[in-house]
């Protein structure tokens, strides 16, 4: 069976930010930008924004829903988003979230018209200690903003866009890289077919989707078409009839019999040269997951 799901939104909870330094430190124009009510001169050149290149960094201040009494003070540079709690008191708390760990970010408006806010989310999944274990695996990690620099919904949400797609464009640029590969980015949205076989991994294939990969396509904006294969060779057949324009990867959630069906589909196919080009995908959903 197919099923269709279009990324959606979730909620946030924090407010207002403003930019620092945009321009390039060569070619700096003078200018004042404010800062938490306070003028600020910012023509002489800061050495945080000329390493590597990188030529700005975002900063804004924003107060917790819950609690307008606190404020928080967040930046993004080219390989870090850091989030600091404003106090009087010297100990700080300051958290760093390193881009390389966030699979997304999403802006959007409230859940009501009645809020003029927007919003915008990041998801990170850094390794952490396990509970009650030596070990450590990666836990998902939900930081969340709001916008309410005006009253104009519009100009709000047009701003969190701007916060949203400087993290996801650095997140990017801060992911792994192996020596010897070659990477090429997809297209956004992405469009991508994943395959499923309800039996693989002792039954569980459709639980561990459900359960993990579903969201995190939600958290990477990925729109997705779901097939859930009902009998042996229902991939392949499928492969190689559809249209692929209609989608920039295929993804195979399974053990290696499903990509085995996928590949041969597409190697059957008239246009084979070209349908091989299209983007694989696998994620382990079998017993041993040896692939």
């Amino acid at each position: 069976g197919e099923a269709e799901n279009q990324a959606g939104c979730t909620h946030s909870c924090l407010k207002g930010p403003r930019l620092a330094g945009s321009e390039s430190p060569r070619h700096r124009p003078q200018r004042r930008v404010l800062l938490s009510g306070m003028e600020k001169d910012a023509s002489a050149p800061d050495p945080s924004q000329q390493r590597n290149g990188f030529s700005g960094v975002l900063y804004g201040e924003f107060t917790d829903t819950l609690n307008d009494g606190v404020r928080y003070s967040v930046s993004l540079t080219e390989s870090a988003l850091t989030i600091q709690r404003i106090s009087s008191s010297p100990g700080r708390t300051k958290v760093v979230f390193n881009l390389s760990d966030c699979v997304g970010c999403r802006a959007y408006r409230g859940p009501d018209n009645v809020d003029i806010g927007a919003y915008f989310t990041a998801y990170f999944y850094p390794f952490k200690r396990r509970w009650m274990s030596a070990g450590v695996a990666r836990q998902r990690v939900e930081q969340c903003f709001r916008v309410a620099l005006v009253q104009d919904p519009l100009v709000n949400l047009r701003e969190a866009e701007r916060w949203a797609h400087a993290i996801r464009d650095a997140s990017v640029l801060q992911a792994p890289r192996r020596d010897g590969v070659v990477y090429t980015e997809l297209r956004r949205p992405c469009r991508t077919m994943i395959l499923v076989n309800p039996h693989s991994g002792r039954g569980q294939a459709l639980q561990l989707f459900t359960g993990h990969i579903q969201a995190m396509l939600t958290e990477a904006s990925v729109s997705y078409t779901l097939v859930i294969t009902e009998h042996q060779n229902h991939a392949r057949e499928l492969v190689r009839n559809v249209d692929l324009s209609q989608w920039d990867a295929l993804v195979i959630m399974s053990g290696d019999g499903l990509l085995f069906e996928v590949i041969n589909g597409l190697m059957e196919r008239e246009d084979w040269q070209q349908a091989i080009q299209t983007p694989l995908g696998i994620l382990p959903g079998g017993s041993g997951n040896a692939l």
